[in-house]
């Protein structure tokens, strides 16, 4: 993989414009990014990935089936949700990200909009969806120029139930897991010449 941290770092700033920070959850304060070039792809390499979780979603703790809040995450021991949605997407997509091999270094940024994945009462009868929502945006990391985007992206799948659930957990096949590869799965379908780079690998 590439590196461009200083680059890289400069890119973010200018891709994010003003930004709070509560723990580790960072989100965008709304600057203008100007107009979009959108450019192949195919000459993009990895330098940095930024998933922020802003602090404006909702965090439901209930013992429903549904709750009513953007974000809903459970296997992760009780605690700061937004932190754990974040840790969780950083390290899917990091490894899936680092084949790119191109000679234009790209910051990647991730703004989470929806994180629902399936609380206990659900999991164990009749399941539901994983909804997992951001927008993406992609930047020159020299320039800060933005090649692609702010656009909504909609990874939404079916999520396991009952004894079902029951099974895949019995095999390690956990919510997280799951997860984990349906973002992967994004990255190679939006940036094909990752797979490339990680069979040459």
């Amino acid at each position: 993989m590439r590196s461009f941290p200083a680059l890289a770092l400069g890119a973010a700033m200018v891709l994010t414009g003003c930004v709070t920070t509560t723990g580790d959850v960072t989100r965008n304060a709304g600057l203008d990014l100007g107009p979009v070039i959108e450019v192949p792809t195919q000459n993009w390499g990895f330098a940095q990935l930024v998933v922020s979780v802003p602090d404006s979603l909702s965090v439901s703790e209930a013992h429903a089936i549904k709750p009513r809040a953007d974000i809903v995450w459970r296997e992760d021991a009780p605690g700061n949700r937004r932190a754990q949605v974040q840790a969780l997407m950083q390290a899917a997509l990091e490894p899936a990200l680092a084949p790119m091999q191109g000679d234009i270094p790209v910051l990647i940024r991730l703004e989470v909009t929806r994180f629902h994945a399936l609380t206990e009462r659900a999991r164990y009868t009749i399941g539901g969806e994983h909804e997992i929502e951001f927008i993406v945006t992609i930047a020159n990391a020299e320039t800060g120029q933005i090649l692609s985007g702010p656009r909504a992206v909609d990874l939404t799948f079916r999520a396991y139930g009952g004894q079902q659930a029951v099974n895949a957990e019995a095999q390690g096949i956990t919510q997280r897991v799951r997860i984990t590869e349906r973002l992967q799965q994004w990255v190679q379908a939006e940036f094909p010449q990752t797979m490339l780079g990680a069979i040459g690998s």
